[in-house]
């Protein structure tokens, strides 16, 4: 009974670790992006600083690519 229960733990364990996480893309103007971002300034850092830092990193790329083709 024991090794029955120790198995099954151990297909529940592994089995959560194999998903890929769920992504969503979303369009917004400039100004609508830096009030979203600004917001997020509000919040307590620790829970939102990777995100603050990742819509900093990918405007930023965005905007430049966009100023380099033209």
């Amino acid at each position: 009974m024991k090794k029955i229960l120790f198995l099954l733990s151990v297909i529940t364990l592994l089995s959560f670790n194999t998903q890929e996480p769920k992504t969503v893309t979303l369009t917004f103007t400039v100004e609508e992006l830096q009030i979203v971002y600004d917001a997020l300034g509000e919040l307590p850092a620790k829970k939102v600083e990777t995100i603050r830092y990742k819509i900093f990193t990918e405007a930023n790329r965005q905007l430049s690519d966009t100023i380099k083709k033209k």
